[in-house]
């Protein structure tokens, strides 16, 4: 019901602006997922907030939606940052085929992944799992062990140095580690699953990353576009016991080089002065820090959005 108001939002929005501006496009995944719902609050404040006319365009995910983008057909897309670092360099799901024209427009709300363990385990640091019975392969959802791995890497471990226990999913890691049959599990810290997991076994503890230049190069050799990052105790977060050190991976808005710097200074300047409506678009957008609309993913950022920035005084 949440996506349906959400959409509903968008439309009523889209209807407001009129029929005078020029439409932009907006790429997203399918209808229900959170992608959407992403684009649908960003067209709303586009829209309201910024006099940019923007289209919801539900495509295949940003697999489909960044080369769309890329050749012009697209104005602006919705994807993961670490889906659009592999988009920049050709690597991975876009292997042979680097997508030059994309540029980054801002930095949302973080999706964030972390090593965790029973609350009472011996296992302290990520650099403790070695040996240890971990979930591996993830057949069916290669990015989640692509960040499963980057964690590891950063306590200097890689796959021959735990007891990998094959996989299709996060979710299946996660219920494996309920079920005893892992020592720790690696999925997003505020999801359901993981709510799930920590009442499960008693209460979980999530692990900390050693942050510093040379771990975090480690991370994003394996990661592009995702950082290390801190998180703080909190209801969204279980199993935080103090300041932890993890995987940050933000929803981002993409834009293309042929998207004129104009219509991006507006969208950005927009998102970075209405995070109250963003929210009640869609309740992810709590996540969302103004502050760090620019946040370093090592992926360039648009010419119009770099003029906002320059222009608010973050950068």
């Amino acid at each position: 019901m949440k996506f349906l108001a959400t959409t509903a939002i968008a439309a009523a929005a889209f209807a407001a602006a009129g029929a005078s501006a020029q439409t932009v496009s907006i790429g997203t995944n399918p209808q229900g997922s959170l992608a959407y719902a992403t684009g649908a609050g960003v067209a709303k404040v586009a829209i309201e907030d910024a006099g940019v006319k923007m289209r919801v365009v539900p495509q295949g995910g940003p697999v489909v939606t960044l080369p769309l983008l890329n050749d012009g057909e697209l104005d602006f897309t919705i994807s993961v940052s670490v889906v659009t670092a592999f988009a920049k360099s050709g690597g991975a799901m876009f292997k042979g085929r680097k997508q030059e024209n994309v540029r980054v427009v801002a930095s949302l709300f973080p999706l964030v992944v972390g090593w965790y363990v029973r609350a009472d385990s011996p296992i302290e640091t990520i650099s403790d799992l070695k040996g240890k019975r971990v979930p591996s392969r993830y057949t069916k959802q290669k990015i989640a062990g692509l960040f499963a791995r980057a964690l590891l890497a950063t306590g200097g471990l890689g796959e021959k140095d735990v007891k990998g226990v094959p996989v299709p999913n996060g979710v299946r890691g996660v219920q494996d580690f309920m079920e005893g049959k892992v020592d720790a599990a690696n999925f997003s810290l505020s999801s359901g699953k993981t709510r799930q997991a920590h009442a499960a076994v008693g209460g979980i503890r999530v692990l900390s990353a050693e942050m510093n230049d040379r771990t975090q190069a480690i991370l994003r050799k394996i990661a592009p576009g995702a950082v290390l990052g801190t998180i703080q105790p909190s209801a969204e977060y279980p199993g935080v016991k103090g300041p932890t050190n993890t995987l940050i991976a933000p929803f981002i808005v993409n834009a293309s080089t042929n998207t004129p710097d104009e219509t991006v200074y507006k969208v950005v300047k927009a998102l970075h002065a209405n995070k109250k409506k963003l929210v009640t678009a869609h309740k992810s957008f709590g996540g969302f820090d103004p502050a760090k609309i620019n946040r370093d993913l090592g992926i360039p950022y648009h010419p119009g959005a770099q003029k906002f920035f320059k222009e608010a005084g973050l950068m």
